[in-house]
């Protein structure tokens, strides 16, 4: 089972996030209830947005994307994470990190 997690940062209360490629699913755990719910409403809705894609920096083409239908739209989507939520995501910050400091 192929998975990937990222730490998240809600108001200094950590937790992570976990997407697992086979089964298109994440798992959310934060400490805060709101935050976590915040989160996984976040990933249940597709996200329309403005994506580089053509031969200069400046080509851009909207596309909306289900944040669980894959890897790469999962990554993409949490980019966008911390606008509608609060949420940040710690992608330099190993998941599990913050409990050893």
């Amino acid at each position: 089972m192929s998975t990937f997690s990222v730490t998240l940062n809600y108001n200094c209360n950590y937790g992570f996030v976990e997407y697992n490629e086979e089964s298109k699913t994440a798992v959310v755990t934060l400490p805060v209830a709101e935050a976590k719910a915040a989160v996984e409403k976040f990933l249940a809705t597709p996200l329309t947005l403005d994506v580089p894609q053509g031969e200069t920096i400046r080509d851009f083409v909207t596309k909306t994307l289900d944040p669980l239908a894959s890897l790469e739209n999962f990554k993409v989507c949490l980019t966008r994470l911390w606008g509608p939520t609060g949420v940040r995501v710690e992608w330099s910050m190993p998941p599990g990190m913050a409990e050893r400091l």
